[in-house]
């Protein structure tokens, strides 16, 4: 059996191994754009911010883990241009063809550039590639603007402020950080913008580069940057899928079922270019993150393999690091509920993070969204300078495994005191719930 997959990246890899590993007859080819496979994407920013020089510590594996150890053949720095599915065959760039039983489209997502802004004055990261083409003019700019305040631009912002870097950040948002609601992010964004210079309610007019150095243009005035980077977001790679006449779903997204099947019975989808199921709503989403990446490469690996397995959805979880905060977010939040017919509540807490008395106690922004009628979680978000993330991730297996906050309330939380106060601020919130259901 010939499976070919095009795509490196993580979901690609992994169903390559999976596929290997429950049929070791399996022949897998997989053909990747670009020079590299299976790399750590989330740590480009702490790459580019000099924490370390060696670009090569991104890499998972060695590419000689997957060619020798794991006998799967990989072609680098050759993209598929067409899918003939009457014949099953996929054409490269290298003008070759190849055969296949089984096809995984694994092409993962593109970074888009602000309308109206094209060419190379504004830089944007995706690939390995592009941070080790940027290190360079990221090592020798002292003023770098950004444009974009969602997780990757403000992961970069403060990372490259840390590294002494002045940044100018760009967005058209009335407040920083749209996904994190203001009671939740109060503390964090005032620190923020001590550190970064904002522009909010701005829009991008211009970028253009002029004896060395570039003139950002917007509706907020001009200012001087010696490098621009764009974080305005991503689109699933799609076009080869669609243009081989597959079903897109929500965003352009490649449209799968719970196994990766596409709406054609030989090709599969997984990670950032295709669809995947919202745990919470029950409903077609789009999540294009590491984890679900993996896990929807694993369940088409297996599929392929003979070994039935299915994915069962996410929730979106994200944490990215902000300065000195832990920051997190997962579910859905309330005006996000209202549309898929729920009838949510907040509650919001703000507590220790820690017993009062230990060194390095701080203040916990916890909030969670649930259901009134049925006491089910349906979201949460958490900002802290110490335990944020294992309160995050906490509050995401509770939302993943469906309880409610009566539930949440009796969990059987560890206590010590340079982890929390013994009235944690999660079950301080679950306890407000409890009174405050419908």
């Amino acid at each position: 059996m010939d499976f070919i997959i095009i795509g490196g990246g993580a979901a690609g890899m992994a169903a390559a191994s999976k596929a290997k590993r429950v049929n070791p007859l399996i022949d897998v080819t997989v053909i990747e754009a670009g020079p590299f496979v299976s790399y750590a994407e989330c740590g480009m920013p702490y790459y580019l911010g000099g924490m370390f020089e060696d670009y090569s510590k991104l890499l998972h594996y060695p590419l000689t883990e997957f060619t020798e150890k794991r006998k799967i053949k990989v072609i680098l720095n050759e993209s598929v241009t067409e899918i003939d599915t009457s014949r099953q065959q996929v054409k490269t760039s290298g003008k070759k063809v190849f055969s296949y039983d089984y096809l995984l489209i694994s092409t993962g997502a593109s970074a888009v550039k602000p309308k109206g802004i094209s060419g190379s004055d504004v830089q944007t990261i995706r690939s390995l590639a592009d941070g080790i083409a940027l290190k360079p003019e990221v090592e020798k700019s002292k003023r770098i603007t950004i444009i974009g305040d969602g997780v990757l631009g403000m992961e970069l912002a403060s990372t490259l402020a840390e590294s002494k870097k002045e940044i100018t950040m760009i967005s058209h948002h009335k407040t920083l950080f749209k996904r994190l609601d203001e009671d939740v992010g109060q503390e964090l964004l005032k620190e923020f913008e001590s550190k970064v210079k904002v522009e909010k309610n701005s829009e991008l007019i211009s970028v253009s580069r002029s004896d060395g150095e570039f003139k950002v243009e917007t509706t907020m005035g001009q200012h001087t940057a010696d490098l621009v980077l764009s974080a305005t977001g991503i689109k699933p790679n799609s076009q080869l899928a669609f243009d081989a006449g597959l079903s897109l779903g929500k965003n352009g997204a490649i449209k799968v079922d719970n196994q990766m099947f596409t709406s054609d019975s030989k090709i599969l989808a997984a990670g950032d270019c295709a669809t995947s199921l919202n745990k919470v709503t029950n409903s077609e989403d789009w999540m294009p993150l590491a984890q679900i990446s993996n896990k929807m490469g694993r369940v088409a690996g297996s599929n392929v393999g003979g070994e039935r397995m299915t994915f069962k959805g996410g929730i979106g979880t994200t944490l990215v690091k902000i300065f000195d905060y832990e920051v997190g977010f997962t579910g859905i939040d309330s005006p996000t509920s209202t549309k898929y017919g729920f009838a949510p509540k907040d509650i919001f807490v703000k507590a220790g993070s820690k017993a009062a008395y230990y060194e390095g106690n701080s203040n916990a922004y916890v909030k969670i969204t649930y259901d009134s009628h049925s006491g089910r979680l349906l979201g949460a978000q958490v900002v802290s300078k110490s335990n944020g993330a294992w309160r995050l991730n906490t509050l995401a297996e509770a939302i993943y495994a469906g309880i409610t906050m009566e539930d949440l309330f009796y969990s059987d939380l560890g206590y010590s005191p340079p982890f929390g106060p013994v009235w944690d601020p999660i079950i301080i919130a679950a306890s407000l719930g409890m009174k405050t259901r419908a």
